[in-house]
């Protein structure tokens, strides 16, 4: 067979997808496998398990990022990297995450049963806690690019008190610091879009030229408390109306320009009683744009907004920054390597942003990447009806393995 001709198997990585789906399985499809739980483990085990004749060496990080490699020809020259992560949300799908993973795995075996060799290794990684659905925040590809210390994201704790170094020990996976002697060349990440745009312009692939940049925000509005009949309205200081009419405008403010995302996903009311007035409202908001300057605009005009409401509101406001993420800009040759292997294989495609952040948007700090995307139905992700066709995913992993091949004989 010649090479161009390759193709990886679609039943074996569909069998793949559905077994590691059984772990954490959850109602109607869905999967919930948070990082560090028994299910992480297992999840874990299975792949490691799976991987073992196909690879020559496996290494695990200090924060339980786990690393196998296959050996090129030529040993002085750097691997080429490629994954995602196996954990989930708590009530996520089978496919976010687990796809970036299991495709690699299939690269590889197709590589191993076909006896082809490559002048670079290939190294397939599992990113520890990327969803951080459980520890936040603590991304275990943050520590590998150096956005977090070892320490920092050891000593996280999750909401119930857990506690991620001495979850890591219990579920068998707690390594050491990767020796200095291995060296990148190149990180890809395949995943599904998590949004609807490729599936409604029916195209196959999306050759992802970088990420928007994310800023986090808590909003507290402090009002006064009021019986809910006797406080006439115009006297009131109601922090939940405050809150209303502020996201509302901002809603407006971002309606008006051309591109980037605003959601307000989280709200605490007090006193939280249908006959008393609400006295104090916190709620989360979620500002995404692929330009760092128009985020520091609209964070100016959020800001100006919830300020000026407030006083309106007779309510006084606080603005936390909770966090900050620049928009990603992938390596040129990166995405150049992945649309010439999705043209060669007579894919439609297209060059687009990615909505969300993902690892590879912290291995870019310190490796040239890229990123794939497969379509998804009805741009749907985080949630059990989650699902991508198995033709869809072939058509993305035979993207995945030519762009890899194509990077390790570079």
């Amino acid at each position: 067979m010649k090479f161009n001709e390759l193709t990886v198997n679609s039943s074996r990585l569909w069998e793949s997808l559905m077994e590691m789906a059984e772990i954490g399985k959850a109602p109607e499809n869905g999967v919930s496998r948070p990082a560090l739980s028994k299910e992480d483990g297992k999840a874990r085990d299975l792949l490691t398990e799976w991987i073992k004749p196909v690879v020559d060496e496996m290494m695990v990080d200090e924060v339980g990022n786990m690393f196998f490699i296959k050996h090129g020809t030529k040993s002085d020259l750097p691997i080429v990297l490629s994954g995602s992560h196996l954990d989930t949300q708590l009530h996520g799908g089978r496919f976010d995450g687990v796809l970036g993973v299991l495709a690699v795995l299939e690269v590889l075996r197709t590589l191993h049963e076909n006896q082809i060799l490559l002048d670079h290794g290939l190294g397939l990684v599992n990113w520890s806690n990327e969803e951080e659905a459980r520890f936040c925040p603590a991304m275990g590809s943050a520590v590998f690019s150096g956005k977090l210390s070892s320490s920092q994201v050891l000593d996280c704790r999750a909401s119930d008190g857990s506690h991620y170094g001495t979850c890591l020990k219990q579920i068998g996976y707690a390594g050491d610091r990767l020796p200095s002697s291995l060296k990148m060349k190149a990180y890809l990440e395949l995943h599904i879009e998590q949004g609807p745009v490729l599936e409604n312009e029916n195209l196959d692939i999306g050759v992802v030229t970088g990420a928007q940049g994310q800023m986090t925000m808590d909003v507290t509005l402090q009002g006064v408390a009021g019986h809910a009949g006797t406080v006439p309205m115009r006297l009131r200081a109601d922090a939940l109306a405050c809150a209303s009419e502020i996201i509302s405008q901002c809603r407006s403010i971002l309606l008006k320009k051309e591109d980037g995302v605003m959601t307000v996903g989280t709200m605490d009311v007090e006193p939280n009683s249908r006959s008393t007035i609400p006295s104090k409202v916190v709620f989360g908001m979620d500002i995404r744009n692929p330009h760092s300057e128009s985020l520091e605009q609209l964070k100016n005009q959020f800001t100006e907004a919830i300020s000026s409401i407030s006083q309106k509101h007779h309510c006084t406001n606080n603005v936390e920054i909770r966090s900050f993420k620049p928009p990603t800009e992938f390596d040129d040759s990166c995405i150049e390597v992945i649309e010439s292997a999705a043209k060669k294989l007579q894919y439609g495609y297209k060059r687009m942003p990615s909505g969300a952040f993902h690892d590879a948007c912290m291995v870019n700090e310190i490796i040239p990447t890229g990123m794939i995307f497969t379509p998804c139905l009805n741009g749907i992700s985080h949630h059990p009806s989650e699902y991508a066709s198995q033709e869809q995913l072939f058509k993305g992993v035979n993207t995945l393995l030519h762009s890899l091949s194509e990077l390790c004989r570079k």
